[in-house]
């Protein structure tokens, strides 16, 4: 059956940062020059080759630099970053003061595919199809050659981050995946569309359609109150609270985290819940530190502390504070892990830092201090679940969350 080619086309529009910002090589060189600085006295690894890996990388970039376009010098940015092994040390090659344009789709993958979620609404026919191609490349191979830039402390990374950098045809064109830095050739359930990329304000700013309204589902409980870093419900016919935990930092004009945790015991002495599911699914994390008071809480209840009662979910985006929280709660008390594993290594990063690059204010974060949260298992890359749920789109389409349906049937 002959593919049906439909040429979409959008209006090149750029605001902030643009397609190229037109340093000077010098402005670039004393950028790279500030990178290499920086990496050299601040960032700390367990694995010692890793910093001299990325001095022999940088210094070949220098020599180059003037023979790049500024969106292939930030491509090569990324994958120096890549070269310290290290899931918080990056370049966040989407991030706004990148300024690279986007095509208009959401994208996820489920199952070993990749699926788009929302689109805006002019292309709201593509919500719910699998890709396949990206002009004419196999969405594995595609996915293989984007990971080999890609920051990671495991390749939970790649799943979570890498469908955001496929909508960015400047990066696909760096990698060899496309010959237009503007465009992108997708075949989208058996359709070829070409999209052009759009500036990061009409992408945020367009009008979205997703799986979601587009069926008129209702969405799932735990993608509920974006706005709000912790909250929770108690379902009153499953005898359970449910708290959702976005993300560990006191969120501003809101009651501290000690503060708020005391209040959901308070009200959980009360009812006496037969279940307390904790879902880490979206937070990528904070300081750990502020977790304490969960943990110290479960424990002082030896009623709660049971096993079964206790429930933690962690998804591929659970990073960081989050995780080391999960290991507080996966050693200290008699919780359940359930869900993907998240995407941080537990004995890496203990602390890190941000940097802006003094021309093309890019910014970039790195480690600076290591800790092993996790001594006894000194080989794990991940923080691994007890009952391994993955998602897949037929749930997500109907809006079943198929990790609580789980829970709430044990």
């Amino acid at each position: 059956m002959k593919k049906l080619i439909l040429k979409l086309s959008l209006v090149f529009m750029f605001s902030g940062a643009c397609l190229s910002q037109n340093l000077s090589k010098e402005e670039w060189l004393e950028d790279i020059q500030y990178l290499d600085k920086k990496i050299e006295k601040q960032f700390v690894s367990f694995d010692p080759t890793v910093k001299s890996n990325f001095k022999t990388e940088i210094d070949q970039l220098k020599k180059k630099v003037g023979e790049l376009k500024d969106y292939q010098i930030a491509c090569e940015i990324m994958r120096l970053m890549s070269l310290l092994k290290d899931g918080h040390s990056e370049l966040n090659i989407g991030h706004a003061n990148v300024g690279f344009i986007k095509l208009p789709l959401l994208l996820y993958f489920f199952e070993d595919s990749l699926y788009v979620i929302a689109a805006h609404q002019q292309y709201q026919n593509l919500i719910g199809k699998p890709i396949s191609h990206f002009n004419g490349m196999t969405t594995s191979k595609v996915f293989e050659t984007l990971k080999k830039r890609m920051s990671a402390d495991n390749d939970m990374e790649y799943l979570h981050a890498a469908p955001g950098y496929l909508i960015l045809p400047q990066l696909l064109e760096c990698i060899g995946i496309s010959g237009d830095p503007g465009k992108v050739k997708l075949s989208v359930g058996g359709e070829t569309v070409e999209l052009t990329g759009i500036s990061r304000d009409q992408y945020n700013n367009g009008k979205w359609s997703t799986t979601h309204s587009i069926n008129s589902i209702e969405r799932p409980l735990y993608l509920s109150g974006y706005d709000k870093y912790y909250w929770h419900k108690y379902l009153d016919v499953e005898k359970t609270m449910y708290f959702n935990f976005r993300r560990v930092n006191n969120q501003k004009e809101e009651e501290s985290i000690k503060k708020y945790i005391k209040g959901l015991f308070d009200e959980i002495d009360q009812v006496k819940p037969e279940k307390l599911i904790i879902d880490f699914r979206l937070n990528n994390g904070g300081n750990y530190g502020l977790s304490r008071p969960l943990i110290d809480a479960i424990v002082e209840r030896s009623w709660l502390n049971q096993s079964g009662k206790i429930w933690v979910v962690n998804g591929r985006r659970t990073f960081s504070a989050a995780s080391v929280a999960t290991i507080y709660l996966k050693t200290e008390t008699e919780a359940i892990i359930v869900g993907e594993p998240g995407r941080t290594h537990p004995n890496w990063s203990d602390n890190n830092e941000y940097m802006n690059l003094p021309n093309s204010n890019y910014l970039l974060e790195y480690t600076t201090r290591i800790k092993e949260h996790w001594p006894e298992k000194p080989d794990l890359d991940r923080i691994p679940v007890d009952v391994y749920i993955p998602p897949s789109f037929e749930a997500y389409q109907s809006g079943e969350d198929v990790v609580m349906s789980y829970i709430l049937k044990q």
